[in-house]
């Protein structure tokens, strides 16, 4: 992939993007000593284990052992492409790239999403000049108005309109030239019967932006509330729901800010805290919360605080996401409105002020679930147990044993029950889960020759003298000797060893978390231990040559063969006589 972009253009853009700069815009970053740390994106991170070095420029994780370069991060973070990351940074950084000719296929594939960006902003346009309109967009003006809106926030978010016609949309790409089967593939046009159709009619459009404001998919809100009264976007190659949040390219340095994030189901419902000067929001988009929506936010805030309807459908799905929340360690709390009203309407009655007063009285998420268990249940016999049967599933994802144990105590205490049934309940539940385990093997399979590249990389005067090639050549571990014939292939081009280098060179992304596992890791290499390991290495290396000429001893003298057998033993004296000199 590397192919595509000139080498040296990737360098500088490497070069020109800060790599502390750009994560920080996903992960909250702590100093820590030479390092910035934060919790991993990529796994359920108990405690802050992802690491990023300013000085080498790579990131990794101690956690999950994923690592790399600014590039890597952005591709892996934002499902991008190679030359999608480093056309991103690019144009952030004002450096223009000249591609070099890539296959048809990943021609193919990078123009098709560019093309879906595209026509996608073409679209978000074309809906907010219709809403401008002063006939073809006042009903849907009016509604807005209704609806208490503000101006300046439907422009922020660009807000638009689809008039109730078949082929409206289909008409306005046609006369630039667009194919309908384009705007399929957008999903901004639906096939029926060898027909096709405007997806969006009659409706009110929110455009959704992804964190690098780029139009992905809309949503559609009918006027007079005929079914289905909200109608969204199917996924595509740029749009995927359970990867996006709404809002959040707005949201992401207010909640950064003030440490806290409130989500809300509706387009409405984020929009209406916006016009009461409430901007740290994000809305679902038709879908239940993810884990990947749950590590995208705790990016941003160290506290989530969920705002769904106060009806029942709403508290179902404030309850779906909370043993993600859980799992992941995440300060979650859960607001639920008086009157069963929605954040929308709540708000136009009580007010910013009225709101954020409401949500300090949010609860955590243990408490809550137990007192809607009991308010569901009831306190009888038979509702006893049934809150039990209700909390042992959400008891058993809490990963801190300790605190498991005080919920429990606190559930027993409320209900009556002994603390040890309650536990028998959750053990019982956590046993029903199938759990794979996969035993890793430790980071490069021999730490011996895991050491050796280190040495290259923290120590390499120690390796002078030495048969660099033959050392490396004799690993046992591929993706270590792979590492190590990037670094030597270094030393004889007179180049700087450099890690983020290094991991542009390889696409193996084991290879990368173990590249960046070495540079990162802050150690103190003497120059005694490092040649105390050099000898170690080289009586290991020896150890195994002469074993395996012994191998080759034992298979002549049972194939009979007398020529290649004196020549083997010969061989094996003077590997007997080599060890006694470096005794």
């Amino acid at each position: 992939m590397a192919d595509f972009i000139p080498e040296e253009t990737v360098a500088q853009v490497r070069n020109a993007a800060n790599i502390v700069d750009v994560i920080s815009e996903y992960v909250m970053l702590k100093k820590a000593g030479k390092n910035f740390m934060g919790l991993c994106p990529f796994h359920t991170d108990n405690k802050p284990s992802f690491t990023v070095n300013d000085e080498k420029q790579i990131y990794h994780c101690f956690g999950c052992g994923e690592g790399g370069n600014v590039l890597t991060f952005l591709m892996k973070y934002n499902n991008l492409s190679f030359p999608e990351a480093v056309g991103f940074l690019a144009e952030k950084y004002g450096i223009q790239i000249a591609s070099r000719k890539m296959t048809p296929g990943q021609r193919r594939a990078l123009e098709d999403r560019e093309k879906l960006l595209r026509i996608n902003k073409e679209a978000a346009d074309y809906f907010q000049s219709v809403l401008s309109h002063p006939t073809s967009g006042q009903r849907a003006r009016e509604y807005l108005k209704k609806r208490r809106m503000k101006q300046e926030v439907m422009e922020r978010f660009l807000l638009g309109y689809a008039v109730d016609s078949w082929t409206d949309l289909i008409q306005h790409f046609s006369r630039r030239g667009v194919p309908v089967e384009e705007l399929q593939k957008a999903g901004l046009v639906v096939a029926s019967k060898g027909r096709h159709y405007d997806r969006f009619r009659g409706r009110v459009i929110f455009p959704i932006l992804d964190i690098h404001q780029r139009v992905v998919g809309f949503g559609g809100r009918s006027l007079d509330d005929s079914l289905p009264k909200y109608l969204n976007s199917p996924d595509t190659p740029v749009y995927h729901k359970s990867q996006t949040l709404y809002g959040l390219h707005e949201a992401k340095e207010t909640c950064r800010r003030k440490g806290t994030a409130f989500v809300v189901e509706g387009y409405f419902d984020l929009l209406a805290l916006y016009c009461h000067g409430i901007e740290n929001v994000v809305a679902t988009l038709g879908t239940a919360l993810t884990r990947q929506h749950v590590r995208m936010m705790k990016g941003y805030a160290q506290q989530i605080i969920l705002v769904f309807d106060s009806d029942e459908a709403g508290i179902k799905a404030a309850k779906r996401s909370l043993s993600i929340f859980l799992e992941e360690k995440v300060d979650v709390r859960i607001l639920v409105l008086p009157e069963a009203k929605d954040p929308d309407s709540y708000i136009q009655v009580a007010g910013s002020e009225g709101f954020l007063g409401a949500t300090e009285g949010a609860a955590s998420a243990m408490p809550f679930l137990v007192t809607s268990a009991i308010q569901k249940y009831g306190l009888s016999l038979e509702g006893k147990a049934r809150v039990v049967e209700a909390m042992k599933g959400p008891l058993g994802s809490l990963p801190d044993s300790v605190t498991r144990s005080l919920y429990i105590r606190d559930l027993s205490e409320r209900l009556g029950i002994d603390e040890s049934a309650i536990l028998e309940q959750v053990r019982a539940s956590l046993n029903k889960e199938v759990r794979t385990v996969s035993l890793k093997e430790p980071r490069g399979g021999s730490r011996l020759e895991e050491a050796l590249v280190t040495i290259l990389v923290k120590c390499p005067e120690v390796m002078s003298g030495l048969n660099l090639e033959e050392i490396i050549e004799g690993f046992e571990t591929d993706r270590l000797k792979t590492i190590g014939r990037m670094i030597v292939a270094k030393f004889r081009a007179g180049r700087p060893v450099n890690g983020a280098d290094l991991i542009a060179q390889t696409e193996d992304a084991e290879i990368r978390g173990l590249i960046s596992s070495l540079f990162v890791d802050e150690i103190e290499a003497d120059e005694g231990s490092c040649k105390k390991i050099v000898k170690q290495y080289q009586a290991h290396q020896r150890k195994q040559q002469v074993k395996q000429l012994s191998k080759r001893i034992k298979e002549a003298e049972k194939a009979g063969n007398l020529e290649l057998l004196g020549e083997l033993l010969a061989e094996k004296q003077k590997w007997a006589q080599k060890q006694l000199q470096a005794r």
